[in-house]
Parts: C-alpha cells; sequence; structure tokens
C-alpha cells in the first residue's frame, strides 16, 4: 500500500516537474504568443478562452506548454478583475447607523406586539382547545357509562336467554313425562277395565252357582 502510494506520489511530482521545467525553458516570444491568442479570443467575446481554442487560434502546438502559460494568463486576469471598495465616509455611515438604529426600534416595537398578539392569540386557542378537550373527557365517560349500561343489558338477556332454554328443556322434560303417564294411564284403564269386565263375570258365575246350589239344595 505505501509502495503503491509513492510511486504515484512521484509520477505527481514528476508531472509538475516537467510542467515547471516547461515553462523555465519556453521563450518569451512563444509565452507572448500565447497569451496575444488569449486576448484575441477574449476581445471577440470569450471571458473565458479554453486551452484548446487558444491551440486553435495560434494554429497549432502543444498544450503541455500552453497549459502553464494560460494558467498564469488567468491568474493575472483574475487579479486585476478584483475591484477594491472605497471606505464608507464617516458622516455615511453615522447616518446609516442612526436609521438601523430607527429601524431597530420599529422593528422590535412591531415584533413585540405582534408576539403579544400571538401570545394572547395562543391563550385563546389554548382555552378553546381545553374546552374541547373537556366536552371531548365528557363525551367519552358518557359512552363508556353507555358503554357499561349496554354490557349490563346484554348479561341480562343472557341471562333470561338460560332461564328461558332452561324452562324450555324443563317443559320438554315434563311433556315427555305427561306422554308417558298418558300411556301409563290408558294401560292401566285397559285394565281395570279388563278387571271390571272379568269381576262382571265373575259374578255372573258366581250369581249361577248360588242359585245352583240353592236349586240342588231344594231338591234334597
Amino acid at each position: 500500500m505505501w509502495e503503491l502510494f509513492f510511486n504515484v506520489l512521484h509520477i505527481h511530482r514528476g508531472r509538475y516537474w516537467i510542467r515547471f521545467m516547461s515553462n523555465l525553458i519556453l521563450p518569451q516570444k512563444t509565452i507572448h504568443k500565447i497569451e496575444d491568442a488569449a486576448v484575441s479570443l477574449i476581445a471577440a467575446g470569450n471571458p473565458n478562452p479554453t486551452n484548446e481554442q487558444v491551440r486553435a487560434k495560434l494554429g497549432g502546438g502543444s498544450l503541455s506548454n500552453i497549459s502553464p502559460v494560460m494558467r498564469n494568463f488567468r491568474a493575472r486576469q483574475r487579479a486585476l478583475n478584483v475591484e477594491t471598495v472605497p471606505l464608507m465616509p464617516s458622516e455615511l455611515h453615522h447616518s446609516l447607523n442612526k436609521q438601523l438604529e430607527v429601524l431597530w426600534k420599529l422593528a422590535y416595537q412591531m415584533a413585540e406586539k405582534s408576539c403579544q398578539v400571538n401570545l394572547e392569540q395562543a391563550f385563546v386557542s389554548i382555552a378553546q382547545i381545553e374546552q374541547e378537550r373537556d366536552e371531548a373527557l365528557n363525551q367519552v365517560a358518557l359512552m363508556e357509562n353507555e358503554a357499561l349500561m349496554t354490557k349490563q343489558v346484554i348479561n341480562e338477556r343472557d341471562r333470561l336467554l338460560s332461564e328461558v332454554l332452561e324452562w324450555r328443556t324443563q317443559a320438554f322434560q315434563l311433556k315427555e313425562q305427561a306422554t308417558r303417564l298418558s300411556v301409563i294411564n290408558e294401560q292401566l284403564t285397559h285394565q281395570i277395565n279388563d278387571i271390571k269386565k272379568d269381576l262382571t263375570e265373575a259374578r255372573a258365575l258366581n250369581e249361577a252357582l248360588q242359585s245352583e246350589f240353592i236349586r240342588i239344595a231344594r231338591n234334597n
């Protein structure tokens, strides 16, 4: 890694050294030609000519020679274009300070009034928000009470439904018992009727036997 770094540094140093030496070995006549070409391009309406444009203006040449000359040329142009601003007169400075002081006071007063108005509006908004919050809380309390009452009603309904189901179950059981008892009653009724019939027949037979015994006794 360090070997790569020193190799790159060596290459860059070599390039800068070549450019530096090219500036040293360029004759003044060549430098003047390059700068004259740049001035001509600027005069023609190109405020910042490139190295390629300068070479085209010269009709050829090496960019390695044109580039350092144009770098120095651009640096001198920037230095010439820097405008010096004169100091402000003391009377004007004092007058501006007075005006700025007045403007500052007016701005401060306006800001203070604006802050006061905004503060009052904020208090009104806060009061309104608190009122709306209280109303919302009351509404929530009412809804909770209604929900509780609804829950109680639902519980009572479920209890009554449970009792109704229980009563229906008991009624169904009673109905089944009544059906069974009705069947038993019919069976007992048939048995009683049969017993009555047998009893009637037995009485008739007894009477016949008694009559027969009486007849036999008389005959003896």
